[in-house]
């Protein structure tokens, strides 16, 4: 791969320019209440997934026409775009789901797992201690935010994985700070990829990866691009000068798209109401 960066689609169209890709595909269209363009990237052969540095899988491109952290009309659209398009990288999300929160909430530009993570309903609990409520309604949940190998000493892939061998989950979701190539690409994009993360593998700090290999249970992933390399400065990592509502509005957003999965029979109120 020419280039370095967390997106598919970056990779991907590098990889295009440099000349026939074969064993991978895209796929773009518009979702005109969203008012986003939605690209997905398969990448289907071993050979593609070296060439563009990413796991075989399904990558899903949401681009905005401006910064996340601007307010947008088009925001509950956009919710609902979010939880169409992670239906598709995730599997069946009956039996469990653990959500895993990564980054590091001191960084702001680091934030966005954890952020998302406090929004995120954990009901495992709930399910197994309130006898006298109705809980069948509810997908069984639990959220982690296992934070950075210099506050813990562990890597967060161990942790997921300690946590995934109690819960035994179906399906693992993890959400995390992503590296663009290009600047310009800071805050304007999501991208949910079937095959799991690897942490700060965009700025050459990579950790152990999160994925069905490491895990032994389907992981998909979300992210936001917060940081970019500054070009010609193999060291000098750049973020927008809004990155803490960066931060913030895509934490919101992200939550409320995985809560509409998880939990489509409450409304964005009850689901507040019953977070702490």
């Amino acid at each position: 791969m020419g280039i370095n960066t967390d997106m598919a689609l970056e990779a991907f169209r590098d990889a295009e320019a440099a000349g026939k890709l074969e064993g991978a595909v895209s796929r773009e269209r518009f979702d005109e209440k969203a008012h986003m363009k939605i690209t997905e990237v398969e990448i289907t052969s071993p050979e593609a997934a070296e060439r563009l540095g990413k796991p075989c899988g399904l990558y899903v491109t949401l681009e905005c026409d401006r910064p996340l952290w601007e307010f947008s009309p088009f925001f509950e659209e956009r919710v609902k775009a979010l939880s169409r398009e992670l239906k598709k990288v995730c599997g069946d999300l009956g039996g469990g789901v653990l959500f895993a929160g990564l980054g590091n909430r001191r960084i702001t530009a680091d934030s966005v797992g954890v952020l998302t993570a406090e929004r995120i309903l954990a009901t495992r609990h709930l399910k197994r201690m309130a006898e006298e409520i109705d809980t069948s309604d509810l997908a069984d949940t639990t959220v982690l935010i296992p934070g950075v190998m210099a506050q813990t000493g562990l890597e967060a892939a161990e942790l997921t994985a300690a946590v995934c061998g109690k819960t035994a989950p179906k399906q693992v979701l993890v959400c995390d700070a992503l590296a663009c190539f290009e600047p310009s690409g800071m805050g304007m994009s999501i991208q949910l990829g079937s095959s799991g993360i690897s942490p700060g593998s965009g700025v050459d700090n990579a950790r152990s990866e999160l994925s069905e290999r490491t895990l032994g249970v389907r992981t998909a992933a979300v992210g936001v691009p917060t940081v970019s390399r500054l070009l010609g400065e193999r060291g000098m990592l750049v973020t927008p000068k809004s990155a803490d509502l960066l931060s913030l509005r895509s934490a919101e957003l992200i939550s409320a798209a995985v809560n509409g999965l998880l939990f489509p029979s409450l409304t964005r109120e009850e689901v507040d109401s019953l977070l702490l």
